[in-house]
């Protein structure tokens, strides 16, 4: 398949289209806008806004996206042809693709391309269907519009297969890949932009890819031919990479991977996977960096979370838990790497949950800046099992590197919890009184006791913690809680005595959040292993940043700097 000659190729991006088929996905205008912005400067090429006049985002998109800029990406809406015995100034989807043409410059057309679907979807005759993509195409064209044409179910068209992917019966296989050819040759004679073959649901394979793209690209060789996958069979990245090894110039899908059923192409995948091995230029070569960064403004703006093993850009996707994979990479770093992650912007990761070893722990704290030797690490994989086989410190590395600095002693101390208790009744009637007792140790020397109400276990000893600690600590009222998330661990084999973890996010105005996590089979103390962490860390950090700021001015952070003994003034 291959020439061995890096080939330029153009994204079309159809998350706001096409991506957002996907059930309970979302994404509000002001997070689009962002995303588009963000896009264009990548590199991507085209980015589809929306089906013309299907929806409220639609409509409010096309109002806003005047106010942005994206560079060299144009933005495209998405049509069909005229109906069936209509007149095309009277058709819905181009009246509203006529009335954005100062704002976006670029209109996608959907042409059924195998009979069965011209037959049966839109009762229509082969000459009726050829007709309606003319004279939409003439239209558009005549009103300034640069034209792509998507040939939905190409692939299926030229391959002979109907419903369900069962072959057609041979005489309507024929005629269905020549009617095929003949609309491809009309587009060729439009001068449309590109004429993309669409592989609608997902079922072809990648020789069939080339079979078709390479056919036309051969055939048509002054047209630009482009390719839109899907993900059903799991062949989207294989089916779009042998599409652009055979001459496809224009590729479709979604940053994501988002999409109906299974999704569209990943273009975040075909990207990565493809420029990093110099099989195709996609973006500038400078811009590569920025595709794990990307991916994850992507993530956040559709409110998703990035899969662990999403190729490329996932949280494993340069990472290992193994014990024997943790201990290669400390010998021989790289080793179960398959391109250096700095290419892509992403970092590897040597993670530390049930499966590692003494060498992950080892390999991670040097990573983190708190290099343990190996007594150390196995003094850390005693004194948490809990944390380590229940994926507490996968899901916080601000928690990991805070047993790291106990293991070292090198934790200031700050406090400690010597003993708490919760009082919670309820009535019949859903009334609730809930409240917690805690003893903490405020240096070697101090002892004191607090005592609060709250809406729950959580809230109350939160509120104990609070309502002692901050007399030391003015600091502590600087940082809030943010989110508070729940994962009950191996439900099946231990029932209700199963463990949880918890995770808690903190913040505090002019800091990046921080997020830590606790592992216990009751629920509240895994709860305020997290949250003493999270306390921990706000009050080691502002001592680092004290100490910074006294040797560069002599002013103080506003983080007391004394060490427990007094409380701390409020004037700190």
């Amino acid at each position: 398949m291959g020439t061995g000659v890096t080939r330029k190729v153009e994204l079309f991006d159809t998350s706001l289209r096409d991506g957002l088929q996907q059930p309970n996905l979302e994404i509000s205008v002001p997070n689009a806008m962002m995303l588009l912005e963000r896009m264009g400067a990548f590199g991507i090429k085209y980015a589809e806004i929306g089906f013309a006049g299907a929806n409220k985002l639609v409509t409010d998109l096309c109002a806003a996206v005047g106010d942005i800029d994206t560079g060299g990406m144009k933005l495209a809406l998405f049509g069909r042809t005229r109906g069936r015995g209509m007149k095309i100034e009277d058709w819905p989807d181009v009246r509203f693709i006529l009335n954005q043409r100062n704002r976006i410059p670029v209109a996608v057309v959907v042409v059924k391309s195998r009979l069965l679907d011209v037959m049966q979807s839109l009762e229509t005759t082969p000459e009726e269907n050829l007709l309606m993509a003319w004279e939409t195409v003439e239209c558009l064209h005549a009103n300034g519009f640069e034209v792509i044409v998507d040939l939905e179910h190409g692939m299926d068209a030229y391959c002979g297969r109907r419903e369900m992917g069962a072959p057609c019966d041979p005489d309507f296989a024929k005629r269905s890949r020549d009617y095929f050819g003949e609309l491809a040759g009309q587009c060729v004679r439009q001068n449309v932009s590109r004429i993309v073959v669409c592989d609608t649901n997902g079922g072809s394979s990648p020789e069939e890819v080339e079979e078709v793209i390479g056919g036309l690209v051969k055939d048509f060789p002054q047209a630009a031919v482009g390719f839109h996958g899907h993900t059903d069979r799991g062949l989207g990245v294989a089916n779009t990479r042998a599409a652009i090894l055979a001459g496809a110039m224009h590729v479709q899908g979604t940053l994501l991977g988002t999409g109906e059923r299974c999704g569209n192409v990943n273009l975040t995948t075909v990207v990565g996977a493809m420029q990093v091995r110099g099989e195709a230029e996609f973006v500038p070569p400078q811009s590569l960096a920025g595709l794990a960064g990307l991916a994850h403004m992507a993530y956040g703006a559709f409110a998703l979370d990035p899969p662990h093993g999403a190729p490329i850009v996932g949280p494993g996707a340069f990472g290992t838990w193994a014990g024997m994979h943790g201990s290669s990479e400390n010998k021989n770093p790289g080793a179960y790497l398959w391109c250096n992650p700095a290419e892509v912007g992403a970092v590897p990761t040597i993670g530390v949950n049930g499966q590692s070893g003494r060498a992950n722990i080892v390999l991670l704290s040097k990573d983190l800046g708190m290099p343990l030797n190996s007594k150390q690490a196995q003094t850390l994989l005693d004194t948490n099992q809990a944390m380590i086989e229940g994926g507490g410190f996968t899901a916080s590395e601000i928690s990991f590197k805070l047993a790291c600095m106990r293991v070292l002693g090198t934790m200031g101390n700050w406090f400690g919890i010597r003993s708490w208790r919760v009082f919670d009744e309820s009535d019949e009637i859903g009334n609730r009184f809930v409240q917690a007792f805690m003893t903490l140790a405020v240096s070697d020397n101090t002892v004191t006791t607090s005592r609060a109400e709250g809406t729950g276990p959580v809230d109350a000893l939160t509120k104990a913690m609070r309502k002692e600690l901050e007399k030391w600590y003015p600091a502590l009222a600087e940082m809030r809680l943010g989110t508070f998330t729940v994962a009950a661990l191996d439900v099946s084999a231990h029932d209700s005595a199963a463990h949880v973890r918890v995770t808690v996010s903190f913040h505090a105005d002019g800091h990046d959040p921080w997020i830590t996590a606790g592992v216990s089979s009751d629920m509240n103390q895994a709860a305020l292993m997290a949250i003493v962490d999270g306390f921990h860390y706000w009050l080691e950090m502002g001592d680092i940043r004290t100490e910074e700021l006294d040797g560069q001015s002599g002013l103080a952070s506003p983080v007391s700097k004394a060490r427990p003994g007094a409380p701390a003034t409020a004037e700190l």
